[in-house]
């Protein structure tokens, strides 16, 4: 497993702190997403991050008799949740949706799940919105970024954002460079994804 650097240590186990002081990431994470739709509404976002440099093991706790390959035991994954991933709520987990240009509230992740895949931590989640947004009745666009741009995501995949089988037919997904929400101090634009149905 991948040595932890202290700025990297602090973004990811100390997310109460301010990031916005970073001057370029400290965090890299490699990310596919996919809407989780009933017919033309987006009712959640499941997710997969893959920490692609580093990983916080020296603030999170002991991981010495932690799985070293696969998926990580109960006791460990319940350690990374409350000291890793629990206070990423205050930031929405980095999950943004839009309907008509209005971000839409999320509610707490749900289904973490945790493996070590390749000597990369993997996180796997879903991340519900406390209410639909419907593509077809409005103009809707997905993104996963960081504000600060302390963590730095790409996509894993060429069409970042996919849509899940109980989809419309009619509905598609067309990545774009989002230039209405630019980031670290509009220096950077990041990538989402359009809903369209």
């Amino acid at each position: 497993m991948y040595l932890p650097k202290p700025r990297a240590l602090a973004a990811l186990a100390l997310m109460s702190i301010s990031l916005h002081a970073a001057a370029h990431p400290h965090v890299w994470i490699d990310y596919s997403a996919t809407a989780v739709m009933t017919g033309s509404k987006i009712t959640a976002i499941r997710e997969t991050w893959a920490f692609t440099k580093t990983y916080p093991f020296s603030l999170v706790g002991d991981f010495s008799d932690a799985p070293t390959s696969g998926p990580m035991d109960a006791k460990h994954t319940a350690l990374i949740y409350k000291q890793a991933f629990s206070n990423l709520k205050t930031v929405n987990y980095f999950t943004h949706v839009f309907a008509n240009d209005k971000e839409m509230p999320v509610g707490e992740a749900r289904d973490f799940a945790v493996a070590v895949e390749d000597k990369h931590m993997v996180y796997r989640f879903l991340v519900p919105l406390t209410k639909p947004a419907d593509a077809k009745a409005s103009k809707v666009t997905v993104g996963i970024w960081d504000d600060s741009f302390f963590v730095d995501f790409n996509a894993r995949n060429p069409q970042p954002v996919t849509l899940d089988e109980t989809a419309a037919r009619t509905c598609s997904a067309a990545k774009f460079e989002d230039r209405d929400h630019p980031i670290f101090s509009g220096m950077v634009t990041p990538i989402a994804s359009k809903i369209s149905c």
